[in-house]
């Protein structure tokens, strides 16, 4: 459908543009009031949070005027407390105005993406003694157009990127199955493959298939299936998919994961586990722009 993916690079300059495109627009009205005069502001945390979204922030600011100069205290990843000076900005006072509020916008949501992302890995290392190869993934559930920045942000918060869209990973998942007549439609396909290309399908990790029951799971093993979604599977249901196993696929729990679940979760023995609330359920983190009174 589209020829080129996009860099992390090129998505992010093209969600600075989107953002200045619908606060700017053609220019700030209140902002034809402030001269040219040059000012210096600081954007100061109001919470404690893990910093992301710095490159945003300046691109913002770069975009509107490449004069603005921003320079940062910190760096993503760093964690940020309350009251905090992030980075000094200087240069003028229209451009630096205008930007103000896409940059802002960028460091809440990418902050608050990759602090949540940290509090679940903070909950799954208290469990890791039992459990040492389990990894917290993200899911697709991503603000629209946002996808790479808050896959980023996961990154930055200490977690795993599940897949970045349908173009990189095959994933069978319920609505696929339906339409291919379940898991035994899914392999009578693979059969007609091996008929029709005069080889077998060969599958890797990267084919992933969704099961909601036990006997689905057995059905995707004897299929070969080396990476399996267990589908809001009960703890006693994970119990018994990790002993079935026994080693042969990957498992991975999405469904009904909190951080009140995610412990039982983790001493089953599954491998991964992707949440939604990760880029989806996020509460932002508040930061200020302040400018100096003798600028």
């Amino acid at each position: 459908m589209f020829r080129k993916i996009e860099t992390l690079e090129e998505a992010r300059a093209r969600n600075v543009e989107d953002a200045l495109r619908e606060d700017v627009g053609t220019g700030g009205i209140t902002e034809s009031f402030i001269n040219t005069q040059k000012i210096e502001a600081r954007i100061i945390s109001r919470d404690s949070a893990v910093l992301c979204g710095l490159d945003w922030c300046n691109e913002c600011f770069k975009r509107i005027n490449s004069e603005v100069k921003v320079d940062f205290l910190k760096s993503d990843g760093d964690l940020i407390k309350e009251n905090e000076i992030i980075c000094t900005i200087y240069g003028d006072g229209k451009s630096i105005l205008e930007a103000e509020r896409s940059a802002l916008n960028f460091l809440q949501l990418l902050s608050a993406t990759a602090t949540t992302t940290k509090k679940y890995l903070r909950a799954l290392k208290q469990v890791k003694v039992g459990n040492p190869y389990c990894c917290i993934y993200d899911t697709r559930k991503t603000q629209p157009g946002l996808r790479l920045a808050q896959k980023y942000a996961v990154r930055i918060g200490g977690g795993e990127n599940q897949r970045l869209g349908l173009w990189d990973h095959m994933l069978f998942k319920e609505n696929h199955l339906k339409c291919l007549g379940g898991i035994v439609g899914l392999k009578s396909k693979m059969q007609d493959f091996h008929k029709t290309n005069g080889r077998k399908l060969i599958i890797t990790s990267d084919i992933q298939v969704e099961v909601e029951s036990i006997r689905e799971l057995k059905l995707a093993l004897s299929m070969g299936i080396k990476n399996i979604l267990l589908d809001n599977f009960s703890i006693n249901m994970l119990i018994q998919a990790v002993s079935i196993s026994k080693k042969k696929a990957v498992l991975e729990v999405s469904g009904g994961v909190n951080l009140k679940s995610l412990a039982s979760i983790a001493k089953t023995g599954v491998e991964r586990i992707s949440i939604g609330n990760l880029t989806k359920d996020v509460s932002a983190v508040d930061f200020t722009m302040l400018i100096k009174n003798d600028s």
